[in-house]
């Protein structure tokens, strides 16, 4: 009875996990404050989760981090030189300067294989029915989803009431989302132009999310890229807001384990 109990107990254990594994799969920063007024201070969190809706805050890993930058109308700064490996919070951010501020990091590659029915279920929820179409095509719907994938991430933080062109920064990262204004200019009711570059190139007709939390309650809207890469999103409230998607496609070369790549970008940012 007791090795039965075991055995429910363990099986249990492992479906939690798989759920959190397919639930909880974005990352996103977010600052204490986004608005500060010049020398105040804040902290910048990493978190994972589905949307905004955290489930764990992650630390600093110096051995998963390709790129960690910090943009401001003076030029840019390689933050690895000051993170403190497996650290929580990622940074504390403070300026004397007015301005707005982008801080970017890029995550290496790391490694996932879901059966088929969960690989197809995470497909379905992020909007990748382009790759259900193509492992119909080649024969491999019922194979395991053999998969790789890094993050681009970003946040804005606003110094003071100077709002300049930082925020419309391209870095030049494999998948990136640009703003096209500076969202600190917005407010409730205005709308949010961005252009989404894969490669170096406008990518048309991918999904895109734009989710924003006010307490604790989450609302989330989808827009298409058109045939420039281009989105509008409308800001219909005050809070924090994460726009995100994935773009996924064929393993390129030195795959290891995986048949396919996906990259994963993120955009936050504080209206109010």
């Amino acid at each position: 009875m007791v090795i039965s109990n075991l055995k429910i107990a363990a099986s249990a254990f492992v479906l939690l996990m798989l759920t959190l594994t397919l639930s909880a799969h974005e990352y996103w920063f977010e600052a204490d404050k986004f608005v500060l007024t010049p020398g105040e201070s804040s902290a910048l969190r990493l978190f994972v989760g589905s949307g905004l809706k955290k489930e764990e805050e992650r630390p600093y890993q110096a051995s998963k981090t390709n790129a960690f930058q910090m943009f401001s109308a003076s030029g840019s700064f390689d933050m690895r030189s000051l993170a403190e490996d497996d650290h929580k919070p990622i940074m504390n951010f403070s300026s004397d300067r007015a301005g707005t501020y982008l801080v970017s990091m890029e995550r290496g590659w790391s490694y996932i294989i879901l059966q088929p029915k969960e690989f197809d279920e995470y497909l379905k929820e992020d909007s990748m029915v382009y790759i259900l179409a193509e492992r119909a095509r080649l024969g491999e719907s019922k194979n395991p989803g053999r998969e790789r994938y890094m993050r681009f991430l970003k946040t804005l933080i606003q110094v003071g009431g100077q709002r300049t062109g930082t925020a419309k920064t391209r870095i030049g990262t494999r998948l990136e989302i640009v703003p096209l204004d500076n969202p600190y200019s917005k407010k409730p009711g205005d709308s949010l132009a961005l252009q989404i570059y894969f490669a170096g190139l406008p990518l048309a007709g991918r999904a895109v999310f734009a989710d924003s939390r006010v307490g604790d309650a989450v609302e989330t809207q989808k827009y298409t890229t058109d045939k420039e890469g281009k989105i509008r999103v409308k800001l219909n409230r005050n809070g924090v807001w994460l726009i995100r998607l994935v773009h996924m496609q064929r393993c390129e070369s030195h795959c290891g384990d995986a048949d396919w790549e996906s990259f994963w970008g993120a955009l936050s940012f504080g209206l109010s």
